[in-house]
This record gives structure tokens, C-alpha cells and sequence, in this order.
């Protein structure tokens, strides 16, 4: 499955990582890429209403939100994880690019 990154802030987020953090982001997409929408724990949770998070543990617990739109992953943003829920305002981001990717993919 191809996995897209939907804008440059996904991607600036990715690329500064820690170099260990980062290459755990890229195994977890490598099985998003490879089993597409098989994937499930430990490595992705679905929170509802077509919107996903790949979940990366180690020293820091990443999240990246994604979505599935004609048989592509639309990567749309990441977020380091210090509390048990997501916040509200990184839950409403996603939620305003999902409707973008829906709209324009």
C-alpha cells in the first residue's frame, strides 16, 4: 500500500526526531506499507470515524494519524505522547486535515 505524507509539517515532525525514534517510525510505516489495512496492535489503533494512529514506543511514544483513502494511507500529522488521552487540539487538527484529504485525495 502506498503511504502518502499529506504536508510538509508531517514530514518536518518525522525528520526531526531522534535518530532511534525516527528509524522506529520508519519499521511501523514499513508494516503499514506492507500489510496496508491488516495492520493492527501493537502497532496501529483505530480512533474512530476513519481516522488511525501508528503508535511508536521507546524512550518517547509517537503517535502519527492516518487515514485510508483509495487504497492509500494518507499520513496527516504526529504528535509526541506525554498524556493517556490524545489533546483536543491535536484531535481537532487531524480531524480538519482528515476532511481535506477526503475532499481533495
Amino acid at each position: 500500500m502506498e503511504v502518502i505524507y499529506w504536508n510538509e509539517k508531517i514530514e518536518k515532525f518525522i525528520k526531526n526526531l531522534d535518530p532511534e525514534t525516527s528509524m522506529r517510525v520508519d519499521r511501523t510505516r514499513e508494516v503499514l506499507e506492507r500489510v496496508g489495512h491488516l495492520i493492527d496492535m501493537p502497532d496501529s489503533k483505530s480512533l474512530g470515524r476513519g481516522l488511525f494512529e501508528l503508535r511508536i514506543h521507546g524512550k518517547k511514544q509517537v503517535r502519527i494519524l492516518y487515514l485510508f483513502k483509495n487504497n492509500k494511507a494518507y499520513v496527516i500529522h504526529g504528535f509526541i505522547k506525554k498524556t493517556g488521552k490524545i489533546s483536543l487540539r491535536d484531535m481537532a487538527y487531524a480531524r480538519k486535515i482528515q476532511k481535506e484529504v477526503v475532499e481533495l485525495a
